[in-house]
């Protein structure tokens, strides 16, 4: 009997065996009945489950990887109240389970630990950074000198085996800055709010950490350079009637095209190693898809941005950097002589957050998945080649041990009976997110309600991380109570009042018109030219240190996030009112 006369009696017949139990996230498949009763709460990471994961990413990049990562740091540094967190995985998206310490002995003997390893990172952390981020491009490099042209079977699984190696150490890395700068905001929020009453949802608090710079921001001033020498070489007009798509076979037919081009491909060559998302290798990479970049830079022309004599946030830093100074001084007056050296330091490493939150999403993140993704697909078109999956893609669809198993004789191997299935899965999550928005609970939990989960299973491990991005803190009153639709929490202060733009994918930016509030399930960096137009952000998800909240603080645009329902209870057109402050929104013409 042929491949596809099996397939085709599989597809018919379904077999099941007994007792088998090989499915596609072995140990990390969210199981309810077994989970909840051991671990309590499981929360769902809406911050990077949206839109729904291909499998591969869910399972190893995320539930392994990122486990990996938080609980070696947390090790490392001896976080005071945390051992970390471990994943599950459920309809495409990863739910954590926060190991809490609860022993005060243990967590002083900690508390004790972690000062001293925070210390160098108070006296140098830009230093560190810069050594981590030299080894990272390291890795990268040894991915990308992969030469499938000259490959054997041998080279593809050690290609497999770099890969895998890489994740594990790319999320140690990742963690040591952010655990540390994000400490150190966490730090000083308690400290301020005991003597103050001043938390980081205040303005006071928020302004003293924005205004920095960083590699995120750089790429996009570069696009922004990009469109002004096109619009000074005469383009504009071709870059305002062709889509990104469109525009690489239209700029052939001129000379200025093709010396604009040739700059194009200058930057790509440098910045094309990014990937439209930081969660999944299911995602293009600049490199891949140069209509991505491509139409970010015509944007800037078609929103007039070129007409500008400087980069909108370096015009908005310089405002921002006075008041910034204003009130780190505001504070400091507040502050004993004998405790400001420490102050000051505590608040110079916190201010990390802000710049270390956007630079590891491109250098950890987005430059990761887009190697991690080139490297799959060569795995994966030698194992379509010999008939292993249908097309060079499905690879995505298969997890560790399954791609070693058949990565040395891919012809003796027949793997399109899981990744056909997984596909179809995966497709449908997604399909249904694009339809109903999120539709996975935040919480799976035996506690009476998402307050308690939070209160018992997350707030008591005083986790950064998992307090200020992953899951966020919960608003402390309800919409009822000061008579509000929705509330969430702030993100940057401020009121707005507009129509509504529901967007959930990032390619549809395209819809936002000037003026209108954006509503969206969390963002990321390819969000960001929406910052510029939008009267006000709304996020489903998202803490005080999600991108969300620290790009709205640089283009000081009212933020609110962690609704958890925006995306589903506004309707694009309708008219809302947000007071960012209070985190809360108002649906002015409910009717429509």
């Amino acid at each position: 009997m042929g491949r596809e006369e099996v397939w085709a009696k599989w597809e018919k017949e379904r077999p099941k065996a007994e007792n088998a139990i090989w499915d596609w996230a072995p140990g990390y498949e969210l199981i309810p009945e077994v989970d909840v009763p051991i671990h309590h709460s499981l929360f769902l990471d809406g911050t990077h489950s949206c839109p729904p994961m291909d499998h591969f990413s869910a399972y190893e990049y995320w539930a392994r990887g990122c486990a990996h990562g938080m609980k070696y740091v947390d090790s490392l540094l001896s976080m005071p109240r945390s051992e970390g967190h471990e994943g599950r995985v459920k309809d495409g998206a990863i739910y954590w389970i926060y190991y809490i310490i609860r022993d005060e002995k243990e967590i002083r003997e900690r508390e004790a630990k972690f000062k001293e390893a925070l210390k160098p990172f108070l006296e140098d952390f830009d230093g560190i950074w810069e050594k981590n981020k030299q080894e990272l491009q390291r890795i990268y490099q040894k991915l990308l000198d992969f030469n499938p042209e000259k490959a054997r079977n041998i080279d593809y699984i050690r290609l497999h085996w770099d890969c895998m190696e890489s994740i594990f150490r790319v999320w140690e890395i990742h963690f040591i800055g952010m655990h540390t700068s994000y400490a150190a905001w966490v730090l000083l929020e308690e400290e301020c709010k005991k003597r103050f009453g001043l938390d980081d949802k205040s303005e006071d608090f928020q302004d003293m950490f924005r205004g920095f710079d960083n590699e995120i921001y750089r790429v996009d001033k570069e696009m922004w350079e990009l469109a002004k020498i096109a619009s000074e070489m005469g383009l504009s007009e071709v870059f305002k009637e062709k889509s990104g798509e469109e525009l690489a076979s239209e700029l052939q037919l001129t000379n200025k095209g093709k010396e604009w081009w040739q700059k194009f491909m200058d930057f790509l060559r440098v910045r094309g190693w990014r990937s439209i998302s930081s969660i999944s290798i299911a995602d293009p990479y600049w490199l891949e898809v140069p209509s991505v970049p491509l139409e970010k830079i015509r944007g800037f022309i078609v929103r007039g941005e070129v007409s500008r004599k400087d980069y909108i946030l370096d015009e908005r830093r310089k405002e921002i950097a006075k008041r910034r100074e204003a009130a780190i001084n505001k504070l400091m007056e507040k502050i004993p002589d004998a405790e400001k050296a420490w102050f000051r330091s505590l608040i110079n490493l916190a201010q990390k957050a802000s710049s270390y939150s956007e630079e590891h999403d491109y250098f950890c993140e987005m430059m990761h998945c887009a190697v991690l993704r080139r490297s799959y697909l060569c795995i994966g078109k030698w194992l379509a080649e010999n008939g292993c999956i249908d097309r060079p893609e499905d690879v995505i669809f298969l997890v560790s041990p399954e791609i070693e198993m058949c990565i040395l004789v891919p012809r003796q191997n027949d793997m399109r009976w899981i990744t056909r299935r997984r596909r179809a899965q995966w497709e449908q999550w997604r399909a249904r997110f694009a339809k109903e928005g999120e539709f996975r609970p935040p919480v799976y939990t035996d506690r009476a309600n998402i307050q308690e989960a939070v209160a018992l299973d997350l707030l008591p491990s005083m986790h950064p991380v998992f307090i200020k991005i992953v899951v966020g803190e919960l608003p402390t009153v309800s919409a009822e109570e000061i008579g509000a639709d929705i509330v969430g929490i702030c993100g940057c202060p401020g009121v707005a009042e507009g129509r509504a733009r529901v967007i959930l994918r990032y390619q549809d930016l395209d819809q936002l018109q000037p003026g209108e509030i954006l509503v969206c399930p969390q963002t990321n960096p390819e969000w960001t030219p929406a910052f510029g137009i939008a009267a006000g952000i709304i996020a489903n998800r998202g803490g005080t240190l999600s991108h969300a909240a620290i790009i709205a603080r640089e283009y000081n645009v009212p933020t609110i996030v962690n609704t958890f329902v925006a995306c589903e209870k506004i309707k694009t057109g309708q008219r809302i009112r947000m007071d960012a402050s209070k985190g809360a929104i108002y649906i002015l013409d409910k009717e429509q």
